[in-house]
């Protein structure tokens, strides 16, 4: 029997790399997405079991890019993606008083749709069909806490995961019926390359607002994907699962 396959975006770092990890310890043959850090992409594939995996590479800032993705993975995968993973994503500040270039701002809100949401939908439009002739599936969103709350200057990150959130409850109620399950988590801060500039500077304001008293490691993120790609999550399908250590209760 085949193992089932999962393509992981965003995969050569931080979250996406642990997920990718995490993964193929679960059995799973795994599609390592990356953008433009091959090198990085190499060493995930490194520490990933089994030699099966496999490297793709595709732009998704660009509006064709998930398309290209999702042929390439497809082909290496055997027309079929058992589970989507979506983490690929940029974070930006998008002040919108102190930005005094209005096509930076609108560049770099749009941005944010494009990464962080749009390539995820598109993604699942297009890997969903052969989920749906197999009857099972997993379509998982790497959200944020941030789409929940909001979060000053990041209006753009902010609603581009709040699209995400809303994607998925829709996509829930639609694909249930198919066997697919739907899934966005909702980290709170994770100590990333992404984040570790802002954690450098202002860490201890940072922990002193999370009732645990640290941030989040990735391989906390990744142990929640291998729960929500196992039949016992069935039935929490639509859910956005936060994981921020108290620090947003809702």
């Amino acid at each position: 029997m085949k193992p089932k396959t999962a393509l992981v975006t965003g995969a050569s770092r931080g979250i996406g790399r642990a997920i990718a990890v995490q993964l193929a310890l679960d059995g799973f043959r795994v599609a390592v997405h990356y953008h433009s850090n091959r090198s990085a992409a190499e060493e995930t594939l490194g520490a990933v079991r089994g030699n099966e995996h496999v490297l793709l590479c595709a732009n998704l800032t660009e509006p064709d890019g998930a398309g290209a993705l999702a042929g390439a993975a497809l082909k290496e995968c055997n027309g079929r993606v058992d589970v989507l993973v979506h983490n690929a994503g940029v974070y930006l500040p998008t002040p919108l008083l102190e930005n005094e270039d209005f096509k930076t701002w609108q560049r770099d809100v749009r941005t944010h749709m494009q990464l962080n949401f749009l390539a995820g939908a598109d993604l699942a439009y297009l890997l969903a069909p052969a989920m749906a002739e197999a009857g099972w599936g997993r379509i998982i969103q790497i959200a944020s806490r941030a789409g929940l709350r909001g979060e000053a200057r990041f209006s753009g990150y902010s609603a581009s995961k709040a699209a995400q959130i809303n994607f998925t409850k829709s996509l829930a109620v639609e694909l249930a019926p198919r066997g697919i399950g739907c899934f966005a988590i909702a980290p709170g801060w994770v100590a990333t390359e992404m984040s570790a500039e802002a954690l450098a500077r202002e860490g201890n304001e940072i922990r002193a607002g999370i009732p645990a008293g640290r941030v989040a490691a990735p391989e906390e993120i990744a142990q929640l994907v291998s729960y929500l790609v196992t039949p016992a999550a069935d039935y929490l399908t639509g859910n956005t699962i936060d994981i921020n250590g108290a620090s947003y209760l809702h």
